[in-house]
């Protein structure tokens, strides 16, 4: 009899959005990336969505969609970037969905608490909020309910369980040191029996719950079993034939298949590969196995220390997110983390603060008292299935009459508010070694905002109360103080409105029409107006809070090397001066971008074919003596050049013919590769990068031989000129076509070539 395997991978990122702009910023220490939310999508999300099996030669023999094959959880937080992002690995998940279900009769995919608190920590109430939030916002991806639960951390108790299961939930997946006993019997420190589903029990509810294969999740994330797929299945192998359990599966990082350990998605395809292939094994996912192999005995769970649930990554319970309980990752072996009890006591302060201030204004405006259901219902906002503006229309007095445009705002503002103080209690804030960390750092800057938010509806001073509670967790870094310290650095001195006029004003001051841009982050542009290009007019709406801001910009040369931009609130009087040394880089560096494409649009191919003429009697004044030209003149040749081509090739508004572009492409990357410096080479690799990304995305929509062929002839023109293009993307999106998936009108001919320049196997 085939054993089944369960394979679960955990995919997480915290919430990194600023919360005054909605957006993810520049983080350095993510280089070469943008951000880490970019980072790990590179190297393992988007990777096991389309992961290569190859060949003994190093050429692919097929590409495959990892999640179809596997258990899985994302964060919802984590998905609503990636919508924003990158939609077509959206896609991705929900095909797998799909076959999972036609496969199976269930889905490979578990729910997961919004925004990974530690639920037995949270009061009764954020508890059922985080539960309505998760499920609705797996309804929205999937389009169906959901049967699996992923507690963050693992962390659970017997409230959890209770709330899980009113929620229809059936089943969790847990570590087995976090059992205390099977069917009565203690287990004095063994883990819990891997073979089979358990029952575990609340006070009025139950669920099933899959505890883990310690010795292949330590393997796997620690021991490197992923850097060989055949010692890895043979370790199954020799699990069958020591115990052969009915039911072998582990659960992990998701992020180890690729991000923690380098091609970690290719190893975990080559193993699925093997176990489809052989007659030992055979896949499937949680549901399904619960389905056919109900659970029948009973575990009893570890209470933790003070009673308060267990955890997989916490020998104490659930200790490592509320006190100095010896569990950190990272830091100097002389730190501690006392600072975790004053950060925890600190949020739950102002959260007893935001709630009372939340219930009694819904109750003002609405005149209702249930305030937790509006809560709840508000994850429809969060997993994008309805507008703010939507939602807060939809609300009705108990008078049926509808809110008026003060009072919808107001509720909106609660709302973002009450998110805001749920996503400072996010446990990467707590997991690492000191408060002045990434994490913790994100987790303060939601707190400040919720306060920023809440402070209209008190007479209290939010922030004040805040930051002297936060005076009590101190940080190991005697440079950093402590968390009230780390936190003013956090306080935005000019509101992000500001930055969001400056953004859409810059934007029309150097872009060219279809270069506008009528989103920043949460802001929405309503208006804009100018006469000179110099002062500005505009309406912007923070689609979050539905705040409007009628506002003015005009800008000011203070000297040679700085410009000023004022801002003034028509509304309330306020004005900001911003410095363009002050703009934050992401806006700067979009509006370099503006900038440059306006500029290439303003030179034609003539003066490109001018360029290339004389390219050659550069070359040769610069052998016979380099002391003859101008460098400086030569290389700005270049740099035009290869605006020119960019244009053309990326943004096809010219009449040229393709031929005499590639050949002018030619000539320029044959002259670079010869002498140009790293700032052209750069420049060159990166215009065909893009050039084969754009393809990629044609060839979603059509593949035909027009289109093969400038696929092919880029590919000929950068190899010849020892330029070696990435084509990650071009590959993904032509091997449907390769595979027999899609269908073509391809010659033979043409896919042998496609097959050759691409590495695929023939």
């Amino acid at each position: 009899m085939k054993t089944s395997i369960i394979i679960h991978g955990h995919f997480y990122q915290p919430p990194r959005e600023n919360p005054y702009t909605g957006m993810v910023q520049e983080q350095q220490s993510a280089n070469p990336y943008a951000n880490w939310n970019e980072a790990v999508f590179a190297t393992c999300y988007m990777p096991n969505a389309w992961s290569r099996y190859l060949s003994p030669d190093g050429k692919i023999v097929s590409i495959t969609n990892n999640y179809c094959s596997i258990s899985s959880n994302f964060g919802p937080t984590l998905l609503n970037w990636i919508k924003e992002e990158h939609p077509d690995f959206i896609e991705k998940l929900i095909e797998a969905d799909k076959y999972s279900i036609e496969k199976t009769g269930h889905s490979n995919f578990l729910a997961q608490c919004y925004n990974h608190t530690i639920m037995p920590l949270d009061s009764t109430e954020i508890k059922q909020v985080e539960t309505a939030w998760a499920l609705k916002h797996y309804k929205r991806i999937f389009g169906h309910e959901n049967e699996g639960f992923w507690c963050s951390e693992c962390a659970i108790n017997k409230e959890t369980i209770d709330i899980l299961s009113e929620n229809g939930i059936k089943f969790v997946v847990l570590s087995p040191w976090q059992a205390e006993s099977i069917n009565g019997i203690r287990l004095k420190g063994s883990p819990a029996p891997c073979d089979r589903p358990f029952i575990i029990k609340g006070k009025s509810g139950q669920l099933a719950a899959f505890f883990y294969d310690p010795e292949l999740a330590s393997g796997i994330s620690f021991g490197h079993l992923l850097r060989d797929a055949d010692s890895l299945y043979g370790k199954l192998c020799e699990m069958k034939n020591r115990k052969n359990p009915a039911l072998i599966h582990w659960a992990t990082d998701g992020e180890i298949y690729g991000h923690h350990e380098a091609f970690g998605d290719m190893a975990l395809a080559a193993l699925i590969k093997k176990i489809e292939e052989g007659r030992l094994f055979e896949l499937t996912n949680y549901g399904a196995y619960l389905e056919s192999h109900p659970a029948t005995e009973t575990a009893e769970l570890r209470t933790g220390s003070d009673g308060l649930g267990s955890s997989w990554s916490c020998i104490h319970g659930v200790g490592r997110w509320y006190k100095d309980c010896g569990c950190h990752t990272g830091g100097d072996e002389n730190w501690n983390q006392k600072w975790r009890g004053p950060l925890r006591t600190a949020f739950k302060n102002l959260e007893i603060t935001g709630m009372e201030i939340f219930s009694k204004n819904v109750e003002k405006i609405l005149g209702r008292t249930d305030y937790v259901n509006l809560l709840k219902d508000y994850g429809a906002v969060l997993s994008g299935e309805i507008t703010q503006e939507a939602f807060t229309s939809s609300l009705r007095k108990k008078t049926i009459i509808m809110l008026t445009g003060k009072e919808r705002t107001d509720i909106a503002i609660l709302l973002e508010a009450i998110k805001n103080i749920l996503f400072s209690f996010t446990s990467c804030g707590w997991f690492f070694n000191d408060v002045s960390g990434i994490e913790p750092r994100q987790n303060i800057t939601y707190a400040l905002a919720a306060c920023s938010l809440l402070q209209k509806f008190t007479d209290k001073d939010l922030q004040a109360e805040l930051l002297q509670d936060l005076k009590e967790a101190v940080s190991n870094i005697k440079t950093e103080g402590n968390a009230s310290d780390i936190a003013r650095k956090s306080i935005p001195k000019i509101p992000a409105y500001a930055f969001a006029s400056v953004f859409f004003c810059m934007n029309r001051m150097t872009a060219l029409r279809g270069d506008f841009i009528n989103r920043f982050g949460i802001f929405k542009l309503i208006s804009i107006y100018t006469k000179d290009r110099i002062a500005y007019r505009l309406r912007i709406e923070n689609v979050a809070t539905l705040e409007k801001y009628s506002l003015s910009c005009t800008t000011e040369n203070k000297n040679k090397n700085a410009v000023v931009l004022n801002i003034k609130n028509a509304d309330s009087g306020k004005q900001y001066a911003i410095s363009s040394k002050n703009i934050p880089s992401d806006i700067l560096g979009k509006c370099a971008k503006w900038v440059e494409h306006r500029l290439a649009r303003c030179i034609d191919m003539g003066t490109l074919e001018l360029i290339s003429k004389n390219m050659g009697n550069y070359f040769i004044l610069m052998d016979a003596d380099k002391k003859l030209i101008n460098e400086n003149v030569f290389y700005e040749n270049f740099s035009i050049a290869l605006r020119i081509i960019r244009e053309h090739t990326l943004f096809r508004f010219q009449k040229y013919k393709w031929s005499d572009i590639l050949k002018l492409m030619n000539l320029l990357a044959y002259y670079i590769s010869l002498a140009g410096n790293n700032n052209l080479i750069n420049n060159m690799s990166e215009l065909f990068d893009s050039q084969m990304d754009s393809y990629a995305a044609d060839v979603l929509t059509d593949l035909g031989e027009e289109l093969s062929g400038k696929i092919l002839n880029t590919l000929i023109v950068a190899r010849a000129n020892r330029f070696e293009p990435k084509i990650t993307l071009i590959q993904n999106a032509i091997y449907p076509y390769l595979s027999g998936e899609k269908k073509h009108n391809l010659t033979e001919e043409t896919v042998t070539h496609l097959r050759e320049e691409l590495n695929f196997t023939m």
